[in-house]
């Protein structure tokens, strides 16, 4: 994964250590976990930040807190900045940061939910589009999970700065959308995506523009 992707999962590391996540943003992160070694290993830090927060005595408060005020999550994201520009480890920063994100979000309660584990499935497909347009390169792998379907694709050579939507299509012709990207032009773009519906339900992986459902890239599944 890249470092903008890491980047962009950084605020779901903590609010997942509180269990705290939406189902779909839940999907996205553990879809990325599951390509990333580095945010696995920052979540089990973070899972120990949230255990040792645990053992704080709310008895021992006098008055219920009304929560972190506004300008907090400010002045913790400029210190973390300030804290970037002084050390070399850019995975402590991330460490700091995403802790920091899972302070705030408790808001001055100590309240730590049980963790849900989603285990891999164990069916893995590589496939083939079938007459991508001229200059594009392509190539994909599908694999099954407990919680639906996760996607590696590589693309190349699609229009620069144009979006496309990702999707798997089901043998009825329906689709379930598994995300969107803006294309590079010549720089490969390499995406992890996940999408709600079990591998065997679905008959086709599929690109397209958000304008025209038509299939700009389109490769069939086999269960």
């Amino acid at each position: 994964m890249t470092t903008d992707q890491c980047q962009q999962m950084r605020t779901h590391l903590g609010m997942c250590a509180l269990d705290r996540l939406e189902p779909a943003a839940a999907v996205a992160l553990q879809a990325h976990l599951d390509g990333c070694p580095d945010c696995r290993s920052e979540l089990r830090e973070l899972r120990g930040v949230a255990r040792a927060l645990r053992q704080a005595d709310p008895e021992r408060v006098d008055d219920q807190p009304a929560g972190p005020p506004p300008a907090l999550r400010t002045a913790v994201f400029t210190a973390v900045e300030q804290e970037r520009r002084r050390t070399r480890s850019v995975r402590t920063v991330r460490l700091a940061a995403a802790a920091a994100v899972l302070v705030v979000a408790l808001g001055g309660a100590f309240v730590i939910a049980g963790q849900r584990n989603s285990q891999p499935g164990n069916n893995s497909q590589s496939v083939a589009f079938a007459e991508p347009p001229a200059g594009v390169q392509a190539s994909a792998s599908v694999e099954n999970r407990n919680w639906g379907t996760s996607i590696a694709l590589d693309v190349t050579g699609l229009p620069q700065g144009q979006r496309y939507a990702v999707w798997l299509e089901r043998p009825d012709g329906s689709r379930m959308p598994a995300g969107s990207f803006v294309a590079g032009g010549e720089k490969k773009m390499s995406m992890q995506m996940a999408v709600g519906l079990p591998m065997h339900e679905a008959a086709a992986l599929g690109v397209s523009t958000p304008t025209d459902p038509s299939p700009v890239l389109l490769a069939p599944l086999h269960s």
